[in-house]
Formats: C-alpha cells, sequence, structure tokens
C-alpha cells in the first residue's frame, strides 16, 4: 500500500543522500472499505476515492532535507504540457529533478523496452534524452544526480 511504502522509504530517509521515487503505488485509495464482501444488490454502485499520502512531497519538504545535500528525483508520467507540467510538479514538490515523459509518444512510456526523457531540473536547465533503452535512460538519470552531488 501507499503507507506501507511511506513508512518504508521515511525509516530510512536520512541515511540517504540519493532518493529516487520512481515506483508509484497509487495516488488514491477508497475512502470507505468494507470487511467483508459487497453483496450486488441490482443498483449501481459508487465508490468515492480520496487521495493517499504524496510520499515525494512529504520528502521535498522534509526540514532536514537542504541543510542534507539529499538530491531528490521524481517523474512524471504526462499526456499533454510535458514541461509545464513536468516543472509544475518539481516546484509543489520541492524535487532537485524531475524525469517526465510523454506516455503517448511512441517509444515512451509504460509496456516498452524503450524511453523518450526529459529532465527538468532545479535550476531552470531541460535536458532532452532522445528514445533509448529504459537502461540506458536510468544510467543517465545517475549520471545529472551525480553531478548535482559534486557541484552541492
Amino acid at each position: 500500500s501507499t503507507e506501507e511504502m511511506r513508512n518504508a522509504v521515511r525509516e530510512r530517509f536520512e541515511e540517504a543522500n540519493i532518493v529516487i521515487m520512481a515506483a508509484a503505488v497509487a495516488d488514491y485509495r477508497p475512502a470507505v472499505t468494507s470487511a467483508s464482501k459487497l453483496k450486488r444488490e441490482g443498483e449501481g454502485l459508487t465508490l468515492a476515492l480520496e487521495p493517499t499520502p504524496d510520499i515525494l512531497a512529504e520528502l521535498g519538504h522534509h526540514e532536514s532535507r537542504g541543510k542534507s545535500g539529499r538530491v531528490l528525483v521524481g517523474f512524471a508520467a504526462e499526456t499533454d504540457h510535458l514541461a509545464e507540467n513536468a516543472r509544475g510538479k518539481m516546484l509543489r514538490k520541492g524535487a532537485d529533478i524531475i524525469v517526465a515523459n510523454n506516455v503517448t509518444q511512441e517509444g515512451a512510456g509504460f509496456d516498452t523496452d524503450t524511453n523518450v526523457v526529459t529532465m527538468f531540473l532545479r535550476d531552470g536547465r531541460e535536458i532532452p534524452v532522445p528514445k533509448m533503452s529504459k537502461f540506458d535512460v536510468a544510467n543517465r538519470i545517475f549520471d545529472q544526480v551525480l553531478a548535482l552531488r559534486k557541484s552541492s
């Protein structure tokens, strides 16, 4: 669950120099749960959802983060307005880098072995990464993280 991931990340956050938030659990959860089966009653069912904790934002705004020199990386899977959405996410969540991709682009996103991303950095730079294997994209991200660590 999101809460389990949140607890695991928070337990290890203080000892980390680099935090890469590549896994997304869920943005929403059912507002009400049931301990027993919901029986079909012939009518439709309305499911109310509530937001889950935003782990990236919590880490980005953690009081000790700025003093630690930690590098925090987040991801944004977008379908439109890539740059605008990625920059906004970086500011709202306090990340140092947002790795964004347009998941509608051929060879990018889910269910493919390749990706096409742009890294948005806190200092305003945008670093486009052309279509390549996800392994190679990961290496490019690590190269940028290490460059940030060296400069801080």
